[in-house]
């Protein structure tokens, strides 16, 4: 029996209409990369925002000090004492934990980034094996005027400092820049086109925790997904442009990406684009070894 040729036809069409569609999402020989965007001005090295501890809101026991004076500002400030033990902090709001090392009367500083609310902290001391006992404890009610403003601040995940290497980088970086989409396009591109991926920490990595060095990966020009997520952020941060270090699960297991959120709308490559006032993810890592179409599941957020 044969096909009538109007049928065969609008087959075709079909085929054709949702084979340029998907071409077109990934490839527009009529599309500008990155998109112009909206004219801002440049930010300021005066601009970035450093943490402090001014001891106005302090809670503290057993020798351990939080100072949480900028709750409302997105993070707080944690020191444990002098006792030679290793130490740790738990930050619980609702259902989720996420727990940090400290170090001796120098503080950590630990970002509340689940918004406005209640977090339960827990202070603790190393017993034996991997076991810790709490030493302390509180619980402090947050209210932020601008939840996203967590994400422009250093954190341990996200560390860095007016000495930082990757800030004048990032500077040098986006001088030329007039747009928000140009600064997270010229950072973006830098990291993937300069940054190798680092397979002997990867192995190191699967066994042991390895908190980001973000200069350690700028003058080293390798390290792993954790690496390249901290030193996109950093850059960006200081950019004020917040973003967030997410660390989940991807098709081929245990990985961290980042979370950018602008004011403007633009496409940065053919398969990133920009909506206003929304978080776009972007996989520095992925992207610097080709294109990931699988899927992402996210866990914990700094």
């Amino acid at each position: 029996m044969r096909s009538k040729p109007w049928i065969i036809l609008i087959i075709i069409i079909i085929v054709l209409g949702v084979g340029s569609f998907v071409v077109l999402q990934f490839y527009n020989p009529f599309r500008q990369y990155p998109s112009d965007g909206t004219e801002s001005p440049q930010p300021t090295f005066d601009q970035i925002l450093w943490p402090t501890q001014p001891g106005t809101k302090v809670f503290s026991n057993k020798g351990y000090t939080l100072d949480y004076s900028h709750s409302d500002e997105g993070y707080i400030s944690v020191k444990g004492p002098s006792d030679g033990t290793i130490k740790k902090a738990q930050i619980t709001f609702q259902d989720v934990s996420y727990t940090y090392d400290l170090y001796e009367d120098v503080y950590t500083v630990l970002p509340l980034q689940s918004g406005n609310g209640d977090y339960k902290i827990r202070l603790m001391k190393h017993k034996e094996g991997d076991t810790y006992v709490v030493v302390a404890g509180t619980q402090i009610s947050v209210t932020m005027s601008d939840p996203l403003r967590v994400f422009l601040y250093p954190s341990q995940i996200i560390n860095y400092n007016p000495e930082t290497l990757a800030i004048s980088k990032s500077f040098e970086l986006t001088k030329n820049d007039h747009s928000e989409l140009k600064r997270v396009y010229s950072i973006y591109k830098y990291i993937i086109t300069t940054i190798d991926y680092d397979k002997e920490k990867a192995e190191i990595a699967k066994t042991t925790f390895i908190l980001p060095k973000v200069d350690e990966t700028l003058e080293l020009k390798k390290g792993i997904c954790f690496d390249y997520a901290a030193l996109m952020a950093a850059m960006l941060r200081v950019q004020q442009i917040p973003t967030r270090v997410i660390t989940g699960y991807v098709s081929v297991g245990y990985h961290a990406w980042v979370e950018v959120y602008i004011k403007d709308i633009g496409w940065i490559n053919p398969s990133i684009y920009f909506a206003k006032e929304k978080w776009e993810r972007m996989d520095p890592t992925f992207d610097a070894q080709g294109l990931y179409f699988g899927t992402y599941q996210n866990k914990l957020t700094y």
